[in-house]
């Protein structure tokens, strides 16, 4: 009886555990090349390896206090910058926190991983090399990184430093 049960009680964890990952084609298989940013621009590519620890929990990104994108376990998204000071965490641990200076045709890579926080565990930031992170982020599944549920609206479109929205040089 015991035998009969394995298999799909197997099959039904294996599912549990794969349901929190992304799913479409490679961040490689989309684009020949890597993107780079548009003119005047810098480049802020998001991505989360899976991990089998925290494998269901999404978090979300937090730039300069504004929700940029899910971090979702086996994606990678990318944003537009323009060239400023930036702090950037997740939802998950605000205490992890990475702070960038980008120029024009800069480009970052910023790495959701699981780590101990205050509250337990959870997903927080850290900041990759820039050859680790296009190493990693190559076979990911390339996300707009919105939730399904957002619409349009929802969609982040840049990320601009807080002294220049202020109007501030």
């Amino acid at each position: 009886m015991a035998r009969r049960l394995a298999p799909p009680l197997l099959l039904a964890l294996l599912g549990a555990l794969l349901s929190g990952c992304a799913v479409g084609p490679k961040l490689d298989e989309v684009f020949q090349a890597r993107p780079g940013p548009p003119q005047g621009q810098a480049r802020i590519f998001f991505y989360r390896p899976i991990d089998a620890f925290l494998i269901g929990r999404d978090t979300v990104f937090v730039v300069n206090d504004r929700r940029v994108g899910m971090a979702i376990s086996g994606a990678v998204f990318f944003r537009d910058a323009l060239p400023g000071n930036y702090r950037i965490h997740t939802v998950d641990d605000i205490h992890s926190v990475v702070y960038l200076q980008l120029d024009a045709g800069d480009i970052a890579y910023i790495r959701a991983q699981s780590q101990r926080g205050n509250l337990g565990f959870g997903v927080g930031a850290v900041l990759a090399e820039p050859e680790v992170g296009e190493r990693e982020s190559a076979r990911l599944v390339y996300t707009d990184g919105r939730a399904e549920e957002e619409d349009e609206a929802g969609q982040p479109r840049y990320l601009l430093p807080q002294r220049a929205e202020r109007g501030e040089r």
